[in-house]
């Protein structure tokens, strides 16, 4: 799993790595929504989450510029509650 790390205009530092799912979790199946089967690209930054769906195959080469404007298409992520 690649990570990266790109600083955006406003001064947030962002992780950014692909996330690849797999079919089990804690023995029971998890239920993916449609297009997440392949996986997806993460950006996260102070608990703030955005994704891509799905993972761009080049996302790794792209430059903080090209970053920055996935970022700004990229859908909010709201935290899950068990």
């Amino acid at each position: 799993m690649p990570l990266r790390t790109f600083v955006s205009r406003d001064g947030s530092t962002w992780n950014v790595w692909n996330v690849v799912p797999t079919i089990m979790h804690k023995d029971e199946r998890i239920a993916l929504s449609v297009g997440m089967a392949r996986g997806w690209l993460c950006f996260e930054c102070g608990g703030r989450k955005r994704r891509i769906v799905p993972t761009p195959d080049d996302w790794e080469m792209w430059s903080d510029d090209e970053m920055e404007r996935a970022l700004e298409s990229a859908a909010h992520v709201s935290r899950r509650v068990e």
